[in-house]
This record gives structure tokens, C-alpha cells and sequence, in this order.
């Protein structure tokens, strides 16, 4: 089944890969990216004289082989995503904005009798292993004076961590919207969270270097058309969580209650985040992170170098 549904995924993606003025631009169903959401849902690409074609996928790690293979212009995925394709030796994609970071929405979340991050030493927790979330533990972890092997570790995907914590079968887990919720209705402590390690995870327009030279112009108003959605999003809340809570197949009290565990930029958040060139601003820290995580985990063979990959060149224009 998942090899039908991969199949049925490219071919539409190959039906629409002949329109020249339109971007291709693959995505999951994440909170993050509801500026350029709304940007879609509400017309305001079409106000910038861009056509786009969004084409959803699972993850935001599945986006990234159609766009190395040519079949997407533009693929929303982490930082973290980018930096591991170029350790393993792409070193053809780039980040050219910064969409959201999360700030809450993913957490270390424990259960009832464990109150900080040093409680969590000889616990038993469920993580994603080599992914963000284990980057945020590592950092929870960290700030309780725990060392990594001080604590058991156990493979779980983020939604299966929240089930096991909930079920009982682990003390701790690190895991995201619905579940952080779900676990503290029922009993759990947010022991750490997105919110106490800012950027970290961070969540990024990201396009091949041969789409940023040839279609500069149409990428261009594509950040255009996300600012323009980021600003509708704060002038007109309730419309604009409609539109998105049919997009998440959620309520409207839901997406507002994912949007506080995250901070959507606009191009001024852009222009602050990478800074100037004699003055890198944070988001080159938050690479740096990322690319060290990698290293230690031996998860790519090639260094990782933050200013190949943020390619702010678009953010002003």
C-alpha cells in the first residue's frame, strides 16, 4: 500500500512538472508552515503573480528525494533534514527562508512524580533515535546535569512515544502535538520543552541551487506570498485558523492551541534570523547544533557547513 500511494504521489507530481511559471512544492501536514497554508488558501500568491502546486507528503524527510530528483521546486523540511543530506554528500539543496520553529510544541514530557530534566536520570524514555527530538532530549538531558547513558533509551516515532508514556510503559517521552496534551490531561509534567532551547528545531523553505538561479524571480514572490500569509494570520485569526483546521483535518480551538507551541516567521523574523554577513544572526548557531548532533551520532561521513547552507540572498527582496 505504502508503494502505491509513493507511486500515485509522483504521478502527480509528473502531471503538473511542465507548467513553467508554477512552483511544485511538497509538505507535510505540520502547524509551521500555516503562513504560506493560508498564503495558498486565501489567494495571496496569486496577488504576487505566482501559481504553486502544493503536493502533501507524510513526513517532512520524504519531501526531499523528489526535490534532488527534480520532480519538486521547493520542499518545507527541518534544518536538521537539509544539514543530514548534505552529510551524506548532497550538498546540492539549500534553505533560502526559515518558516517556524517549534516553541513547546514538541516536549519532553514525564510522567506523574518526575518534575525536571535531573529526574530523568535512570529513566526509561521513549525517543526517536538520530532524529530532532532525540536533539531535544540530549538538551534536556543536558540542562538536568544527565549524562546520555545515564538514562535508558528506548526507539519509539513520536506518536507511538506519547501512546507508550500514556499506556505506562515508559517514564518519559519526547514527542509533539496532540500527545504533549493528551499526556498532560492526563497527569504528565512538561519537564523541557522547544520552548527552553529556542531554534533548535527550526523548519525551512528548501530548493536545489540550480532552482534558486533559474527561478530566483517566482522564489522571490513565493516569500513574498508567505509573509503576506504570515501577516493575514495576525491581522485575521479566526479566519485564518478556519482555513487551516480544514487544511489538519482539526477544529479551529486545535489550531490555535498548536500555533502557541509555535512561532511562525515572517521575512522580518528572516532578516533577523540569518543577519548580516559581517554579523551572522541565530539561524547559523542553530545549524551548527544540528551539524555537531550529526556528527556525534556518525550520521554522515561530510562535515556540515551552516553557511553553505543558508542562502539568505531572497529574504530582502
Amino acid at each position: 500500500m505504502k508503494r502505491l500511494l509513493a507511486m500515485l504521489v509522483l504521478f502527480a507530481i509528473a502531471a503538473t512538472s511542465h507548467a513553467a511559471d508554477r512552483l511544485r512544492i511538497g509538505h507535510d501536514a505540520w502547524i509551521g508552515y500555516a503562513a504560506a497554508m493560508v498564503a495558498r488558501d486565501k489567494g495571496l500568491f496569486h496577488k504576487e503573480g505566482l501559481e504553486v502546486k502544493t503536493i502533501a507528503f507524510a513526513g517532512p524527510g520524504d519531501t526531499l528525494p523528489p526535490l534532488v530528483s527534480g520532480h519538486l521546486d521547493v520542499a518545507f523540511t527541518t534544518l536538521f533534514n537539509l544539514a543530514l543530506m548534505a552529510a551524506r554528500g548532497n550538498e546540492d539543496l539549500v534553505a533560502i527562508y526559515l518558516l517556524d520553529t517549534s516553541s513547546g510544541a514538541d516536549a519532553v514530557v514525564a510522567a506523574k512524580g518526575i518534575e525536571t530534566p535531573a529526574q530523568l536520570r535512570g529513566r526509561k524514555i521513549a525517543v526517536t533515535l538520530d532524529e530532532v527530538n532525540h536533539m531535544l532530549l540530549l538538551a534536556a538531558l543536558e540542562r538536568g546535569g544527565v549524562k546520555p547513558g545515564e538514562a535508558q533509551l528506548v526507539n519509539f516515532n513520536a506518536e507511538d512515544a506519547g501512546a507508550a508514556l500514556l499506556a505506562g510503559k515508559v517514564d518519559a517521552a519526547v514527542t509533539w502535538e496532540p500527545w504533549v496534551t493528551r499526556a498532560k490531561g492526563a497527569g504528565g509534567k512538561v519537564v523541557f520543552s522547544s520552548a527552553d532551547t529556542p531554534n533548535l528545531i527550526l523548519d525551512a523553505v528548501v530548493v536545489r541551487k540550480d532552482v534558486l538561479a533559474s527561478k530566483g524571480v517566482q522564489l522571490a514572490q513565493l516569500l513574498r506570498g508567505i509573509d503576506a500569509g504570515h501577516a493575514f494570520l495576525a491581522a485575521k485569526p479566526k479566519e485564518s485558523h478556519a482555513a487551516l483546521a480544514k487544511w489538519l483535518k482539526v477544529t479551529p480551538a486545535e489550531v490555535a492551541g498548536m500555533l502557541a507551541g509555535d512561532k511562525v516567521y515572517g521575512l522580518a523574523d528572516n532578516r533577523a534570523l540569518f543577519g548580516a554577513p559581517d554579523k551572522p544572526g541565530p539561524a547559523y548557531d542553530s545549524m551548527r547544533r544540528v551539524a555537531g548532533f550529526i556528527a556525534s551520532r556518525g550520521l554522515g561521513a561530510r562535515p556540515v557547513k551552516p553557511e553553505g547552507l543558508l542562502v539568505p540572498a531572497l529574504v530582502g527582496r
